[in-house]
């Protein structure tokens, strides 16, 4: 998800938030109460689970069966960890995302999905909105789990991005906000495992591990941009790789109400620029990209489902700690459909 921010939430504010929900979700179970998504396709007497908020699946879909899951995300940004991992205070700011996941089987190995998105960044100044990039998304089965033993399912999926968002000649009042795009194509490689395992009794708990590496392709940029500039900015950006590690889990308090837990590791290499900086507003050299950041965030969630085919999930997720970049808090909410 994209990142940028504005008030602060102490690191024991959210804990307590997080156990807050936690009781909530445990409360609302008698009564029954997200580059992604997934549902379960596959018919089982079994608990249903819808995916959690962060991991990527680790099961294709059916051949010609169809998933459309639409959902909002809300980011509020108040803080910056510095190059010491300490939490500062940086200007406010927020993130509204809609975006939609089409999803279709194509064999029974291999599925396909697009995921079209509007932005809309704003602060207490000024605000920008538009199309983001497009993702669009190629799974791999190439390990099928047995329920009987240990083994897992495994997943490998391909992801590129169409540089479909705005990101060059911003106004000055919106640059500290960023575009809605990055200007770049995109390619992101990465492997899920997903396992379901049976506990005592009837209980059942769902984990799931990702691994991702992705890179971006040079982009030209000027004016003030996505990475930063100002006036007379005009060179070569070249964005620092990705790498994202999520352990994710689900667990079942009846077939109908599920907790999900989402954690998030991310490093970014450093941005790379050559070519004329420009001055920015105050008339000093214009910056333009960011160093070497890490990222620790949390996502717990509550998973509804009125049937196996139709259900919402919805929760926080919020930093934990991180190295040269935004701290954030917001809440992420969908909804899921599968054809």
């Amino acid at each position: 998800m994209p990142s940028h921010l504005e008030y602060t939430v102490p690191v024991g504010t959210r804990l307590t938030i997080f156990l807050c929900v936690l009781i909530a979700c445990v409360c609302l179970s008698d009564a029954a109460w997200c580059g992604d998504f997934e549902i379960d396709p596959h018919e089982s007497p079994d608990p249903w689970f819808t995916g959690t908020l962060l991991s990527t699946r680790g099961r294709t879909l059916d051949p010609g069966r169809v998933v459309v899951q639409p959902y909002v995300a809300y980011t509020h940004y108040g803080g910056l960890y510095n190059d010491n991992w300490r939490l500062q205070s940086a200007t406010v700011s927020r993130t509204i995302i809609q975006q939609t996941f089409f999803i279709y089987g194509v064999t029974d190995r291999i599925d396909i999905g697009i995921a079209p998105q509007w932005l809309e960044n704003s602060s207490s100044r000024d605000s920008i909105s538009g199309v983001g990039d497009l993702p669009l998304h190629l799974g791999f089965q190439v390990l099928r789990g047995d329920d009987n033993s240990w083994l897992p399912y495994v997943l490998f999926w391909v992801q590129e991005i169409f540089p479909t968002g705005r990101y060059n000649d911003l106004g000055p009042s919106t640059a500290d906000l960023g575009g809605t795009g990055g200007g770049s194509f995109g390619t992101t490689l990465g492997v899920a495992v997903q396992k379901t395992l049976r506990l005592r009794g009837d209980h059942v708990l769902r984990y799931r591990l990702n691994a991702s590496y992705g890179f971006s392709s040079p982009v030209a940029v000027r004016g003030f941009n996505t990475y930063g500039g100002g006036s007379n900015t005009a060179g070569r950006v070249e964005p620092g790789s990705v790498t994202t590690v999520i352990i994710a889990g689900e667990y079942p308090l009846t077939r109908q109400v599920v907790l999900a837990l989402d954690i998030g590791f991310q490093t970014i290499n450093a941005t790379r620029f050559s070519g004329t900086t420009g001055v920015d507003v105050h008339g000093e050299p214009a910056l333009i990209g960011k160093g070497y950041r890490n990222l620790v965030s949390i996502a717990p969630a509550v998973e509804y489902h009125f049937t196996q085919h139709i259900g919402l999930i919805a929760g926080p997720w919020f930093s934990l700690s991180g190295k040269n970049t935004a701290e954030f808090f917001g809440a992420v909410a969908a909804f899921y459909l599968l054809l």
